[in-house]
């Protein structure tokens, strides 16, 4: 999506304060200063459709076209903007008939009385119409601010487009005030920081970042190069989707050149050898306040990494697929973007002090000298009938280690994320209860020390060994395969529902094979026995999968902390081999 900026190259003003008007011939009508901020919104031409200085409104917008708002709880305008105050009704309507093809973006200049008044409102311009929070990735804030929806990306004709329309019956109440409505071309971010013009498709590694031998970035690409692998831990396994080889041929990766490069010390690799894919990711992460560091460590991956989403492999085919499934939903806490801040290192000389540092989930038993860990596949009756154990919290959307609300009404983590829970059927006898997470947010996070926690079915207790974690982003399951910290308590025997947490614990591998990347996803599979006598219904089962989803929280490691306040919380120290 486009960033929100704030000076139009014409002399335009979009303002993030004060009231500002954006006329057809690129003039200026600013009732108050802009806000001085990095915020800029670069366009070279556009056309007002709706301002509410004029007489002429309602009844007629600034193309002479119709234009009225209507079923309000109240409506106003005073100094050039439109008030409307709304209860789960109301629509604000204007006619433009007219060929936009010139004009790539929609903006609305609006402020709202308590911001994220986009999900309330259905926006329609043309044939296309959806949820304005399901078309843009801005949201209304309580200040003056562009909001701005990319037509070609929404899929309006723009040959022809009759009308804009805001619905309000979306079952919200409120107050928005629009100042402005417009269509804009040649839409750039222009001014808001150095990062486009910093690093291009020559830009060499060395230039990108000079500390990337300190950070093992091409040593820990070439030992994992494409096509030159062996099935890592455990043999082969099962395959990914799409295998690395093929993507490297796909994204036009000069493996030649890296390995060439790598073997010679040779630090003049450039983004353009490293294929179509790493030099975009690189330049969406800086925009974001990446740190180079973190993408230095990640190149490898990011050059064989797609823009779309890759479906999931699975450790096994299911005998049968539940029909029923709960999401995906995004995480209704509605967590900011997280930004994990130094990486740790990827210790590929295996010096103790940096495996320490790399691996310090996995290898926490041996740094606590197995002081309170066990290895039980069958926790003992104390812990598994454990009703002191604040894990059942999570029932009631409370933080076991804090004590604190989870901030939602459902699926809450600590980083923008969406889950989906499904339940896989390995036999007669056994399933594999599957959450199934999408990273949703513009940049990677690593999931090393990650806990996931959620209710689901209650088999016999005895079952921990049997789980699997699942990413795309891994030359092949065999690698970057973590061990796992697990419990199981008993939370509703009459429901037939049990409560886990398990926390990640990555070992060997670089970081690169430990992240969720924008918009791909991870996922855990947890083995149960089947609970005789419970879900046997659609209606049970949907219920169940509906639970999974509500009650999971994830917690995303920062600080390098280990998430050690939910592993002293929930007796979690309990170690599963892969």
């Amino acid at each position: 999506m486009v960033k929100r900026r704030t000076v139009l190259k014409n002399g335009i003003v979009i303002g993030t304060a004060g009231l500002v008007g954006l006329g057809a011939s690129g003039t200026v009508t600013v009732s108050a200063d802009p806000l001085e901020t990095d915020d800029e919104l670069s366009a070279e031409t556009s056309i007002t459709v709706n301002e509410f200085e004029s007489t002429a409104y309602p009844g007629q917008n600034e193309l002479e076209e119709w234009s009225e708002h209507v079923a309000f709880e109240d409506a106003s305008i005073t100094d050039g903007v439109l008030r409307l105050e709304y209860d789960d009704g109301g629509f604000l309507a204007s006619n433009v008939m007219d060929d936009l093809t010139e004009y790539s973006h929609l903006v609305l200049v609006v402020r709202g009385d308590d911001g994220g008044e986009e999900d309330d409102i259905q926006l329609e311009v043309g044939s296309v119409e959806g949820l304005l929070s399901e078309l843009t990735d801005d949201t209304i804030e309580t200040e003056f601010s562009p909001v701005v929806v990319d037509l070609e990306e929404i899929g309006v004709d723009r040959s022809f487009v009759d009308d804009v329309q805001l619905n309000f019956w979306q079952y919200g109440s409120g107050a928005v005030e629009i100042e402005e409505i417009a269509f804009v071309g040649g839409l750039e971010d222009d001014g808001g920081s150095d990062w486009e013009s910093d690093i291009t498709g020559e830009t060499t590694l060395d230039e990108f970042y000079p500390e990337h031998e300190e950070e093992d970035v091409t040593r820990a690409w070439t030992e994992y190069i494409p096509g030159d692998l062996s099935g890592g831990h455990g043999g082969a396994g099962s395959q990914v989707n799409w295998p690395d080889e093929e993507k490297a041929v796909e994204f036009d990766v000069d493996l030649d050149a890296i390995q060439n490069k790598h073997t010679n010390q040779d630090a003049t690799l450039t983004f353009d050898e490293m294929g179509t894919q790493a030099l975009g990711h690189v330049q969406q992460y800086e925009a974001e306040g990446f740190p180079r560091q973190a993408s230095a460590k990640l190149l490898a991956r990011l050059s064989l990494l797609p823009d779309d989403t890759e479906e999931l492999t699975y450790h096994n085919e299911p005998q049968e697929v539940w029909d029923e499934t709960a999401g995906p939903v995004a995480a209704t806490n509605d967590p900011d973007q997280l930004i994990q801040d130094p990486w740790p290192p990827d210790a590929r000389d295996y010096v103790p002090d940096e495996v320490a540092i790399r691996d310090r989930a996995h290898d926490q038993p041996q740094h606590e000298d197995q002081e309170g860990w066990t290895t039980a596949d069958n926790l003992p009756d104390d812990r598994y009938y454990d009703d002191d154990n604040p894990i059942h919290d999570i029932a009631d959307g409370i933080h076991p280690a804090t004590g604190d609300s989870l901030g939602g009404d459902g699926f809450t983590a600590n980083a923008p994320m969406e889950v989906e829970a499904k339940i896989h059927v390995e036999n007669d006898g056994f399933w594999y209860q599957v959450l199934n997470f999408k990273n949703t947010s513009s940049v990677p996070y690593h999931l090393n020390a990650a806990v996931v926690m959620w209710i689901g079915p209650m088999g016999a207790n005895g079952d921990l060994r049997t789980g699997h974690y699942n990413n795309e982003q891994r030359p092949q399951p065999g690698y970057g395969h973590p061990q796992r910290d697990i419990i199981t308590v008993s939370h509703d025997e009459e429901r037939g529902l049990a409560a886990y947490a398990v926390r990640i614990a990555f070992h060997d591998e670089p970081y690169n094979m430990r992240t969720a990347y924008p918009n791909q996803r991870w996922s855990l599979e947890q083995g149960t026995s089947r609970p005789e006598g419970y879900f046997e219904t659609a209606e049970e089962r949907q219920e169940l999968v509906d639970t999974m989803a509500e009650t999971c929280h994830v917690e995303i490691e920062t600080d390098m902390d280990r998430n050690d306040d939910l592993l002293d919380a929930l007796d979690l120290r309990n170690r599963m081999s892969n």
